[in-house]
């Protein structure tokens, strides 16, 4: 494993597996690691021998998501005008950022191969839109997912969106996106997120069973079925989400901060990533308490 995390690929019987490999920060992924977990695709994807993709997290976690040291900067760094004063990155910075951001989610779930996700532990933020990606997800009973990204002041500017209103009807969906709750097991099971859960001890055996069955089926009767699968998700019209979501979320993050709100990216400016991270968490539960 590399310093900063890896996406590790291990290609056997019919299977690749997908890796992300940086348990020491709960597999949170740098746009450098995303960018190999996209590369770990193209190569599933052209090898004839690969009929499923199991993608997976390191040690005890499936991922965060973006790591959060990269959130605030993915624009490009602030600029000064002539007098130097501060000055916000242009929506033209940031919708040519948020498109190539979720095309890398786009990539997964209009892979035309069979994908299933094997979840445990922590699965947030991307780490939620690469399994909501998957065709098939199994989580363990130590699952947490959700979106408390959302705190950060996106108020329901998802990527996946429509594919989770589609999921979880809209009512369940506008609650985890509204109110950044992180989700248990169960409760991701009864709502449509996952497609079972086991014992962690049964995670990596239930997969095998699921990706065996996978295999015996014939190559192209395989992609095919993902290809009439993908028309049927463009006649719904959830893949719609990959054209307005980089617009709305390039919106979303140009909110502005009234005094009474909490401002994650000015105090990870002053405090950094871990203590902002914290802060803001006791900021929203001492609210929930009131």
């Amino acid at each position: 494993m590399a310093a900063n995390g890896s996406i590790d690929y291990l290609a056997r019987d019919g299977r690749a597996y997908i890796t992300i490999n940086r348990p020491d920060k709960k597999n949170a992924m740098t746009n450098a690691m995303l960018d190999q977990l996209m590369d770990g695709y193209d190569r599933a994807e052209a090898d004839d021998d690969v009929r499923v993709v199991v993608l997976q997290g390191a040690g005890d976690d499936f991922t965060t998501g973006h790591d959060l040291a990269e959130v605030g900067t993915e624009y490009g760094e602030t600029t000064l005008d002539a007098k130097g004063r501060p000055r916000k990155p242009s929506q033209r910075a940031r919708l040519l950022h948020d498109k190539r951001y979720i095309e890398r989610f786009e990539r997964v779930f209009k892979f035309l191969k069979p994908t299933l996700s094997l979840v445990k532990g922590y699965c947030l933020g991307g780490g939620l839109y690469l399994a909501e990606a998957s065709d098939l997800v199994i989580a363990a009973d130590t699952a947490k997912m959700g979106h408390p990204e959302q705190k950060l002041g996106l108020s329901g500017a998802a990527y996946f969106a429509a594919w989770e209103m589609m999921a979880l009807g809209p009512r369940k969906a506008r609650e985890l996106l509204l109110l950044a709750q992180v989700w248990d097991a169960q409760t991701c099971l009864a709502n449509g997120l996952v497609n079972k859960v086991v014992p962690l001890a049964d995670l990596q055996e239930a997969g095998e069973e699921w990706a065996e069955r996978i295999v015996r089926l014939p190559r192209d009767g395989i992609v095919m079925g993902k290809a009439a699968t993908n028309l049927a998700m463009d006649s719904l019209g959830i893949s719609s989400q990959f054209a307005y979501g980089p617009i709305l979320h390039a919106l979303a993050t140009n909110v502005r901060y009234e005094a009474d709100e909490y401002n994650f990216m000015k105090e990870r400016r002053d405090k950094g990533v871990r203590s902002s991270n914290h802060e803001r968490e006791a900021f929203y539960d001492k609210k929930e308490q009131e």
